[in-house]
């Protein structure tokens, strides 16, 4: 990875790519601002430029770092042992400041960092973003957090890993995950990878006594995929070829996950099935009854809660 990520570094920062931006200009400042052209060429220039102030030397370090700390997280975390990543965190933060001063002129250390990931956002925007959520989530949470604690023993039962994949598989595939072009498989952590748009591929972790683990997990990742699996395949090999930026991708995977994964009609439709693949867990297990709000109220119906018969 540390060979790759130096050589790719290098052929994209050659100066005749510059050159050929150049020659791009004129052609671009003639199209509209929407246009696939005008964007691949701008999109181009920006990630050029950027990669610019970035030396080989240090893309190459860093990306070594980064694979030694995935092998080093992987080994600690069934042991719980924080101790045993710390310095490579630490590592990771050096790293990160290291990054951010190859990009003078920001007002706060991470904006450069942030920027790479959701362009034109800084600090200060995240911050005013999340103060207008604290200000109506924070009450929100504690009237959430001073109920009593729901019954959930129902879904921390033995649930055979084989039988919570395939099901997590046919809820993604109903979604619209399109299995020909990706497919899943177990790691450490779940994530989203993509080969081309040809191969977008998921991972999962499943855990024998939380049904909740692998099919949420399931779920989020297929938003990502979906996502990816959802572009143009004229962009293929392209800058373009990708998501706009980390927030919508973000936004995609939530979509899946909360807004759908834990919607009463969701469960409504996917729970009967549910029941079939796990008898003897969840026959006596239903969802509360549904009573439809009255046409004179505009307040939304509950979510659904599992409970005993």
């Amino acid at each position: 990875m540390t060979t790759l990520g130096r050589l790719a570094h290098q052929k994209f920062t050659d100066a005749a790519i510059g050159r050929l931006l150049d020659e791009l200009q004129p052609y671009a400042e003639g199209l509209t601002y929407d246009s696939d052209d005008a964007a691949l060429i701008r999109k181009t220039r920006r990630d050029y430029e950027r990669a610019l102030k970035l030396p080989a030397t240090f893309v190459a370090e860093f990306t070594e770092h980064q694979s030694a700390g995935y092998e080093a997280w992987a080994r600690a975390r069934p042991a719980n042992d924080f101790a045993a990543v710390q310095p490579v965190l630490e590592k990771t933060l050096d790293y990160s400041r290291q990054r951010a001063n190859f990009f003078p002129g920001y007002e706060h250390i991470a904006d450069p960092l942030i920027d790479d990931l959701d362009y034109g956002m800084q600090a200060a925007s995240v911050r005013a973003v999340f103060s207008q959520l604290r200000e109506k989530l924070a009450p929100l949470a504690q009237a959430i957090t001073s109920q009593s604690l729901a019954d959930d023993s129902c879904l921390r039962q033995p649930y055979l890993e084989d039988k919570q994949l395939a099901f997590g598989m046919d809820v993604i595939k109903q979604f619209g995950y399109d299995f020909s072009r990706g497919r899943q498989d177990k790691t450490h952590h779940p994530y989203m990878t993509k080969f081309s748009l040809g191969d977008v591929r998921i991972t999962t972790r499943v855990k024998g006594n939380d049904l909740g683990e692998a099919l949420f997990s399931t779920m989020h990742e297929s938003g990502h995929a979906m996502y990816e699996q959802g572009i143009r395949m004229e962009y293929e090999g392209s800058p373009l070829a990708g998501g706009t930026s980390f927030g919508v991708h973000e936004s995609q995977s939530r979509l899946w996950e909360n807004i759908v994964g834990r919607s009463r009609g969701f469960w409504g439709h996917f729970y009967p099935k549910l029941q079939g693949v796990f008898p003897d867990q969840l026959s006596n297990v239903t969802l509360d009854t549904f009573t439809a709000p009255s046409t004179k109220s505009s307040a939304p119906s509950s979510a659904p809660t599992p409970t005993r018969r």
